[in-house]
């Protein structure tokens, strides 16, 4: 099967290739209003983090890769509570499953499409709730996770699950509930939650006050080992798939040494160290592609 992609300019498929050092508009303004409000009511600013903090952006579209959902093999619709959510799939064979990343989008993968069928397997990728194409304004791990097992057990057996990002989190918490996977590539995974929690603080200089009242309403919505049962380093270490962790040296959104750690802890991963992607560009590298597909081919 030979699918042809249209490439479109980067500066209209990929809102992630912006200059080094460049300030984020939209970010600053926010870290701005935030101090503003933070001194008016702590409460009410946390408040406001933790509404904000469960709703993911959408991808903009056009994507480099958006075409591909247009020739999909098969496109199906998966209803999770009172949303609808799109999975497509090309090819035939063994399933290797796609999770993409917080405010991602299943076509995200686009790169590994035709490889994983050229080899022998069936592609499968989908838009989270909130997500893409998927109906939602806000979503969590949780459901994610829960989403992901279903997606998997539909469309399954599962022989393998490539995830960035978030999404590693939300593929181990799946796997940890009783989703069978053989093989896993987790694309620059966050160590936990806690910790992307506190990289939020810092980046938008949140008081400390205001961080504790996020904090604090997390923990009232899903229980106090909401930082335990989402945390991946504990996870990995739960791990019996054979795998690959990949780690770019220059990623901004992730450090490198939180996908270190969750190296570090997953007795059956191996680790792909790579230079100059940064958090993104490993997704459509083609030697990333490549050794991320002869990881999760692998016949375990």
């Amino acid at each position: 099967m030979t699918i042809h992609v249209k490439t479109l300019p980067d500066n209209v498929t990929d809102q992630t290739q912006r200059s080094p050092g460049r300030p984020d508009l939209r970010q600053t303004l926010m870290r701005l209003g935030m101090d503003w409000y933070a001194r008016l009511s702590p409460e009410g600013a946390g408040r406001l983090v933790n509404r904000q903090f469960f709703k993911p952006g959408r991808l903009p579209m056009p994507y480099r890769y958006e075409s591909l959902l247009d020739v999909a093999d098969s496109h199906t619709q998966l209803h999770h509570g009172t949303n609808i959510l799109p999975i497509y799939s090309w090819g035939e064979g063994p399933t290797i499953l796609m999770v993409h990343g917080w405010s991602g989008a299943g076509i995200q993968f686009g790169a590994y499409i035709e490889p994983l069928v050229k080899a022998g397997f069936r592609a499968v990728l989908f838009d989270a709730p909130a997500h893409g194409r998927a109906q939602g304004s806000s979503t969590n791990l949780y459901e994610i996770a829960e989403v992901v097992k279903r997606v998997g057990v539909n469309h399954g057996p599962v022989h393998g699950i490539i995830a960035h990002s978030m999404g590693s989190v939300a593929a181990a918490r799946a796997i940890s509930r009783g989703l069978d996977v053989r093989n896993l590539v987790m694309l620059a995974p966050p160590s936990d939650l806690q910790t992307v929690v506190h990289g939020l603080g810092r980046r938008l200089k949140l008081p400390a006050n205001v961080l504790q009242v996020h904090k604090r309403l997390i923990e009232e919505r899903f229980g106090t080992d909401v930082w335990s049962e989402l945390s991946l380093v504990r996870l990995a270490g739960q791990l019996t798939q054979r795998g690959l962790v990949v780690i770019d040296s220059d990623d901004r959104d992730v450090p490198p040494a939180q996908s270190h750690e969750v190296h570090l802890a997953w007795p059956g991963g191996h680790v792909l160290h790579t230079r100059g992607l940064g958090h993104h560009r490993m997704l459509w590298n083609p030697d990333v592609v490549k050794a991320v597909i002869g990881a999760v081919a692998s016949p375990a």
